[in-house]
């Protein structure tokens, strides 16, 4: 029975004492407690596995006795003692945490009709009822003075008399092979400390909020099993029962998840519940390839989607599969085993990381995701009218740059588990970006159009981009003018150029100031002046200019009155 491993509980014992560290000034959220719950419903399937086990091993054990008597032999009656003495220590201990799961289920509540804990946080009342209130929990040296000091005792109590045991087993000639009980305790005091204080086990092991503790039960219940089962063991070394029954054994299996995306692979471990180590199982399917690890078969399945009916999201998909083992009478027996599945239509979820539409020779960040596949996304795209960049911080975020064509498609699909599944098709509709607001400044103030102004005034022109497209994509947003000419009506005859200004080699980020020249400054009141802007282009996130030419010569003239 010897180990120098932790075991299952005294490994969660750790997990959930580190977890609590931190959790300990602020509230335990309910996803942390609910996890408990399921992980205590977890043990709570494996022990009553492993029990029901155990009481098949010792029933074997037992009739194998009374058949050695039947025909006469007598070497092994006291065995029947023993077995029975084993079975009642087990059934003893068992009932003393059960009598405490009871306890704790009253403390926290119980929903009749789910099972489920309801009260799941609470600790107060669970840590008074196993280390005591006020001075209590400091008695028997910091042991307490209530259910946890006593369960102690029990646990103690209970290896002794397993350790009897199996020392008697073990021959005079191997005195060696025999056990020291202090060693194989289940309460023992951890290594671990807290703030360089020493813990105890009752305080180390019940410091936790009651659905914590419940699962810790549960492990204890394993371990405890453990026990019971090496100690049945060593008492077959005399009887030399096979421990495998067929007539008991019941395949099974546990699927990795029982909601598959369409395309990918539904998992599922195939078993029996009652496998021996000295028997290895045969698996087969036609449904789905199974690899064969140890006693365990490992069945896969493509989640066909073309189950799903038209207008739906889901269907179920069924499988079956046959697990072959020995006799312990000689031959061997074909177990069934059939299980399904949901298969679920993936859906693309698109969210814009700045824009709800695709602007034409932009970058568009857009986040494209496929929530059913979680942590199988592994996403490619690709792109019709439209180049795909994936980025480097996320794999869900992209930028889309489309080019001519007002329709953009992205294909989108993922390599998971070995294989790339086509998953969907985004449509996207292709935008020219919003033209930006053309204003001509007079001294500081946006020009109305309708008042004169001075012949010396300070005029500017001005580019405003769309301020929710700016806000979306600054980089794209930049905008300059490929040279402005001003003309005056100087005369009866058509307006004449008085005075020009070049265009700018980079995009404009302040207003262009325009001199309107000497012969404005000399010309009667009254007289009008246009400035005529003869390019209009945007600069995108690549340097690029892009003449804007929706502008008509109407929006792009700017006019006013000299006094």
């Amino acid at each position: 029975m010897a180990s120098g491993k932790l075991s299952p509980r005294q490994k969660m014992i750790n997990m959930m004492y580190l977890v609590l560290l931190a959790l300990l000034a602020m509230n335990v959220s309910a996803e942390i407690l609910e996890a408990f719950e399921q992980i205590k419903e977890k043990l709570h399937t494996s022990a009553q596995q492993n029990k029901n086990t155990n009481t098949g091993q010792a029933d074997r054990m037992l009739k194998a006795i009374q058949e050695e008597i039947g025909k006469g032999k007598t070497d092994n009656v006291g065995l029947t003692d023993t077995v029975n003495y084993v079975r009642q220590a087990t059934n003893d201990i068992l009932g003393i945490i059960a009598f405490h799961e009871d306890t704790l289920e009253q403390i926290a509540g119980k929903d009749e009709v789910t099972g489920k804990i309801e009260n799941k946080g609470e600790s107060e009342k669970n840590y008074q009822y196993w280390m005591g209130r006020g001075s209590e929990e400091n008695q028997n040296d910091g042991r307490g003075a209530k259910a946890a000091y006593q369960l102690h005792q029990d646990l103690d109590s209970y290896i002794d008399k397993l350790v009897g045991v199996y020392n008697a087993i073990i021959p005079d000639s191997t005195p060696e092979l025999r056990l020291d009980a202090t060693n194989e305790y289940l309460a023992k005091d951890p290594e671990e400390t807290l703030d360089g204080e020493a813990k105890t086990w009752e305080r180390y092991t019940f410091h936790n909020p009651v659905v914590a503790n419940l699962a810790l039960l549960e492990a204890l219940k394993l371990d405890i099993l453990k026990k019971e089962k090496q100690t049945l063991d060593i008492i077959n070394t005399r009887l030399g029962v096979n421990t495998f029954e067929v007539d008991s054994v019941i395949g099974d299996f546990a699927a990795v998840s029982e909601i598959v995306p369409a395309g990918l692979q539904y998992e599922a471990k195939l078993y029996v519940t009652m496998a021996s180590s000295a028997v290895t199982p045969r698996f087969n399917s036609g449904s789905g390839a199974i690899k064969q690890e140890g006693p365990i078969g490992r069945l896969t399945i493509n989640a066909n989607g073309g189950l799903i009916p038209k207008g739906k999201s889901e269907a179920k998909q069924s499988w079956s599969a046959t697990i072959t083992v020995p006799k312990a009478s000689g031959g061997s027996e074909v177990i069934p085993v059939k299980g399904e599945f949901t298969v679920r239509r993936p859906e693309i979820v698109v969210t814009s990381a700045s824009v709800s539409l695709l602007y034409r020779k932009c970058a568009n960040e857009v986040n494209i995701d496929v929530p059913a596949l979680g942590d199988n996304y592994n996403p490619r795209f690709s792109g019709n009218n439209v180049e795909v960049t994936t980025s480097k911080s996320s794999k869900k975020l992209v930028r889309l740059i489309p080019g001519g064509g007002k329709k953009a498609s992205v294909v989108v699909r993922s390599l998971t588990n070995g294989q790339t599944v086509e998953i969907g098709r985004v449509d996207y509709r292709v935008v020219e970006p919003p033209k930006p607001a053309v204003n001509m400044a007079v001294n500081g103030r946006i020009y109305n159009g309708a008042s004169m102004v001075p012949k010396t005034s300070r005029v500017q022109v001005r580019l405003e981009p769309d301020a929710d497209f700016k806000a979306a994509l600054p980089n794209d947003a930049k905008y300059g003018i490929g040279g402005i000419e001003v003309l005056a009506q100087l005369s009866l005859g058509p307006p004449t150029r008085v005075n020009s200004i070049p265009g700018q080699k980079n995009a404009v980020t302040k207003p262009v100031s325009v001199s309107l020249g000497n012969k404005v400054r000399q010309s009667s009141p009254g007289t009008k002046v246009y400035v005529r802007l003869n390019d209009i282009y945007r600069v995108n996130f690549k340097g690029q200019k892009i003449v804007d030419k929706r502008f008509n010569e109407v929006e792009r003239t700017l006019s006013l009155v000299v006094k």
